[in-house]
């Protein structure tokens, strides 16, 4: 086969940042949503499920919870994605990770105990332990909700997010209904929320000396936790400080209902806000102040929150009385005025995370001034006209302390930041809704057009270029068959990108900081070709990281006088391999059975403990009885009873006998075709086609391992021309697992890139848990609609625990 071709791309170099937290962005945003839904959803089925008093408890409870747990949701995971994001060495990543640990627990306890001793004023012992144990899980689970940010990992975080609402009101409605729990079962519903996230736990990289000691006496650490802590509080606090006054004066209780409901439609253009600084505070940690990324920021924030506050701006009163009873009959004098209050809120929240971005942690006075003239404002506006007054003195005091925190913003980082910021299509929309508002159902259907307008330029094109139209330029060159060439560029999170291979630049050089990394030293031998002098005891810390990726007979004959008797070991074993695969082929073809040999690399260099062989349809127990003789044990997993069989001989690798390429007894790729493409390879076996090779690679990581080893990845690397893989997603289109597929590759092409420039690389190198949840999904759908419902069902019901199983070992090890 001949080599790939080679490639060369252009892409901006902050491209890859911009696209990130774009996703992102869209993610937390529908996370947001869904979560909002389903906690308004819990909290209404309580005022079924609890009685009264029960109820009376819950709420106050639960707003106890969530006061004591923004502390913590404003703290540890802000400060740990930023030191992940800075970090140039695992020891800076560990000390990070080791310091949220420590501040996580033991702020859980302390918090804990504040939570259980206040609430013995209302509750009685069960619920204050379950309020004490809830406000410990929460604190705890945000180390994972901070690294995943760190690691810009956010559609994962805002899937954890969505599950962990999901946890708890499928656990408060079961030990309310089923157990009789009441309002300390809805309560500890809570802490069995965030339990999901223990399963994403970070391993943090080991350190030197009393790493946890020195974690918390990092003093840099500390000025950012409280820096961060400040900063977000006190945006928390302008975002309640409106809802708490209103509740505190003396207002009528009508009035004051109209107001908490226009504040509650009005803030979600800070959800908005908190969901864009979450996706891009880690890129604006490494970039300069007033960066193009910024820019992207402002960008996506007005593009999604401006038509929203206009429509609710001019929304007709008498929409507001067709959704809400006649005692909320002041919203239509209100709205106008909560929803600049909540676009003026969004973008404070977000001018404040530029500047924790660079560390500006002055910018607290700025503020804390901004919080006074706004508190102020509101109370000057009660006494001037009631809770109007108040609506609209919340508005003109949000705007001057906008005005403040963003003159001082432009006067640090300058104006970069707010170019390009479309302003223009969103007045113009307001200026039309002003004027059909007297004419409801003809504003409806224009602030409908406004809507839709708004999510498709959130999710086309959000503050930065379409990424339809990011595609990377190819250019094909001479082919290679270089072992050392590596990949030019990821391929980002966008399936179906052309996948680009080009020889790398320097493919000696190592990064500053590669040496730092364990695993530098089998990557620089193995993958860079550059066998570096090595001690004996680093060259078998590397040995023992080859085995696990099945590349030990590579590390060994690149160091063949330090591990001779690896070269022995392996030479044997491949030996014993070939000896065993000819004979067992051999029979099989004298009996009149072909076979493709899948999943196996002739010239891999490493120990093998078996082979894989897929016999045709109908052939499986001929194959067994050929073989009769040849192996002294016949076993088989009960998962993968009736698709595999497993043959010990005397000495040497077993054979693994299949029906087809699948995996715990789920078809992937069809036998026939697999056995119509096989191509002959000069034994008596076959081996599949380059395009089908390549998806049983991507399949073997996605349905079963979760990852893809340092051997894998030397197998896809040499299948990556074009041609291949395009017809290799054809072929995955037919089989019903494209979006799964692209994913996988994209991965696998991220850490090629990686190895090539010599960063940092997790070996093996693990595939994102949610694509190996949405391709059984995906699978599984497609199988139900070809009519295999056995398969399907099968598919779907061992796909979650499945994955969870296999998590649980990879963070274990």
């Amino acid at each position: 086969m001949s080599g790939p071709h080679t490639t060369t791309m252009h892409r901006p170099a902050n491209r890859p940042d911009v696209i990130k937290a774009v996703h992102g962005a869209r993610w937390f945003t529908a996370a947001a949503v869904a979560v909002g839904a389903v906690n308004y959803g819990y909290a209404l089925l309580l005022t079924r499920l609890l009685d009264v008093g029960s109820y009376a408890r819950f709420v106050a409870g639960q707003w106890l919870l969530l006061s004591a747990a923004t502390v913590a949701t404003v703290t540890v995971p802000w400060v740990l994605a930023q030191a992940l994001a800075r970090a140039r060495s695992n020891a800076e990543r560990g000390d990070a990770g080791r310091f949220a640990v420590i501040t996580s627990t033991c702020g859980g306890l302390v918090m804990g105990s504040v939570v259980a001793a206040v609430s013995t004023r209302f509750a009685g012992s069960a619920t204050t332990l379950a309020l004490a144990l809830s406000t410990l899980l929460i604190y705890v689970t945000t180390v994972t909700a901070g690294w995943l940010q760190g690691e810009e990992r956010m559609r994962t975080l805002s899937l954890l997010h969505v599950a962990e609402v999901l946890v708890k009101m499928a656990a408060g409605v079961f030990l309310v209904v089923a157990l009789g729990l009441s309002d300390s079962g809805a309560l500890a519903a809570f802490g069995i929320g965030a339990l999901p996230l223990l399963l994403w736990w970070p391993s943090l990289p080991h350190g030197s000396g009393r790493p946890w000691r020195s974690a918390s006496a990092n003093r840099d650490l500390w000025r950012r936790a409280f820096g961060i802590a400040r900063l977000q509080g006190l945006v928390a606090l302008m975002a309640a400080v409106d809802v708490v006054l209103v509740t505190m004066l003396p207002t009528d209780p009508s009035e004051a209902a109209s107001y908490q409901a226009s504040v509650t439609l009005s803030r979600v253009p800070l959800f908005v806000a908190g969901a864009v600084s979450m996706a891009f505070f880690p890129a604006l940690s490494r970039r300069r102040a007033g960066s193009q990324l910024s820019a992207s920021a402002v960008r996506m924030y007005v593009l999604a929150s401006l038509p929203l506050t206009a429509s609710l701006a001019t929304v007709p009163g008498a929409l507001l009385g067709t959704v809400f009873p006649a005692e909320y009959s002041m919203m239509s004098a209100l709205m106008a005025f909560t929803a600049l209050t909540g676009f003026a809120v969004g973008a404070i929240n977000l001018a404040v995370t530029f500047s924790q971005a660079v560390d500006d942690y002055a910018c607290a006075r700025w503020q804390i001034v901004g919080l006074a003239g706004y508190t102020l404002a509101l109370v000057a506006g009660w006494h001037l006209d009631g809770v109007r007054g108040i609506a609209v003195g919340g508005a003109l005091g949000a705007a001057a302390a906008l005005a403040l925190l963003l003159g001082r913003l432009v006067h640090r980082q300058g104006t970069a930041f707010l170019r390009r910021t479309p302003l223009l299509e969103p007045l113009l929309l307001t200026a039309v809704l002003v004027v059909l508002r007297p004419f409801p159902l003809v504003w409806l259907i224009a602030a409908t057009a406004v809507g839709v307008r708004a999510v498709e330029r959130f999710l086309r094109r959000p503050g930065a270029p379409d990424p339809a139209e990011d595609q990377t330029e190819v250019t094909a060159g001479h082919s290679s068959a270089d072992p050392s060439a590596g990949l030019s560029e990821s391929t980002t999170d966008r399936p179906g990108t052309a996948m680009a291979y080009t020889k790398a630049d320097h493919p000696k050089a190592i990064a500053p900081h590669a040496e730092e990394q364990p695993g530098s030293l089998l990557v620089d031998a193995v993958w860079r070709g550059n066998a570096r002098p090595a001690e004996d005891a680093a060259l078998r810390h590397a040995l023992s990281l080859a085995r696990d990726n099945q590349v030990e007979g590579r590390l060994a004959r690149a160091y063949p006088r330090q591990l001779a008797d690896v070269v022995a070991e392996v030479d044997t074993a491949n030996e014993s391999f070939r000896e065993n695969l000819v004979e067992v082929t051999g029979r099989l073809r004298a009996a009149g059975i072909p076979t493709v040999l899948i999943k196996a690399d002739l010239a891999g260099d490493y120990v093998y403990g078996n082979f894989d062989l897929v016999v045709p349809d109908g052939r499986w127990e001929a194959a067994c009885d050929a073989l009769e003789g040849w192996y002294v044990e016949r076993s088989t997993y009960w998962l993968e009873r009736s698709t595999k069989v497993l043959l010990e001989p005397r000495s040497g690798p077993a054979a693994h006998l299949h029906t087809a390429v699948s995996w715990f007894g789920v078809p992937v790729l069809s036998t026939r075709r697999l056995f119509e493409r096989a191509e002959p390879d000069g034994g008596a076996w076959l081996v599949p086609r380059p395009s089908d090779e390549l998806r049983i690679w991507l399949a073997h990581g996605l349905f079963q391992n979760l990852s893809l080893d340092l051997s894998e990845l030397f197998a896809l690397r040499g299948l990556l021309a074009p041609d291949v893989v395009a017809e290799a997603r054809r072929e995955a289109a037919r089989e019903g697992w494209l979006a799964g597929g692209d994913r996988a590759l994209a991965v696998a092409v991220g850490a090629m890139r990686r190895l090539d420039e010599g960063t940092p690389v997790r070996l093996p190198v693990p595939l994102p848990v949610g694509a190996s949840l949405r391709v059984g999904a995906e699978h599984a759908l497609h199988l139900l609609r070809h009519g295999r419902t056995r398969v399907a069902v099968r598919e779907a019901a061992l796909r979650v625990p499945l994955v969870v199983a296999k998590r649980r070992r990879m963070l274990l090890s």
